[in-house]
């Protein structure tokens, strides 16, 4: 990995660590927080990037998977945020608190590291070498949050309940209340979404393929 590079490769995991930090300190109870996608999926990505640039030899298939895993997983966790929880009153962030290390978490772990990590793909990975299932492998990372959420519910766990719900998390887990139809629509919706993302980004994968990225 060549200087510039690295720098981006630096910049993308100082916001992970940053956003990560911020939403933990500014939290009564950081390991409630924890058990949340959105942390998980920003903790899964700087553990992996931290890995992969400590780590000079990695083979490509294990490479391939687990980056595009993390691109996908991260990718998710912004879509979710835009399109499923800020429409329905999102308490983890208000406008009217203003500008806070709370603010600033919440905006990092949500938009800025997702989109940075996505780059992080476009600029530094080597190009067509993805392979078409992939993307089923990719599915891996949110088919086991949905089992963790349902696994934590049985044994009597509670979540904080910013993200709707206190039994399941998210509102659009929680069966109890939206009822299960309704639960797996968002469910198949959601796995669909990952398995298109997925095949988007190995067509963008295909398309960049002649084009070197900045370091080999």
């Amino acid at each position: 990995m060549d200087k510039k590079s690295f720098i981006y490769r630096f910049l993308t995991i100082a916001s992970l660590l940053s956003g990560i930090i911020l939403n933990l300190v500014n939290t009564s109870r950081p390991s409630r927080l924890m058990l949340y996608y959105t942390m998980q999926s920003n903790m899964i990505c700087l553990v992996i990037l931290v890995f992969f640039t400590i780590r000079k030899k990695v083979k490509k298939d294990i490479y391939n998977i687990c980056k595009g895993a993390i691109t996908i997983a991260i990718l998710l966790t912004a879509i979710v945020y835009l399109v499923a929880l800020l429409p329905n009153d999102f308490p983890m962030y208000k406008v009217s608190e203003g500008i806070t290390g709370k603010a600033i978490g919440n905006i990092l772990v949500h938009i800025v590291s997702p989109i940075l990590v996505v780059l992080d793909y476009l600029l530094l990975d080597e190009k067509g070498t993805y392979k078409i299932y992939y993307p089923w492998l990719w599915l891996i990372l949110p088919c086991s949050y949905v089992c963790f959420v349902y696994l934590f519910h049985a044994k009597g766990g509670v979540f904080y309940s910013i993200g709707g719900s206190k039994q399941f998390a998210y509102f659009f887990l929680d069966y109890k209340v939206i009822g299960i139809k309704e639960t797996a629509y968002w469910i198949i919706i959601i796995a669909v979404v990952v398995l298109a993302l997925g095949y988007l980004l190995i067509a963008i994968d295909k398309k960049l393929a002649k084009k070197k990225p900045f370091s080999k």
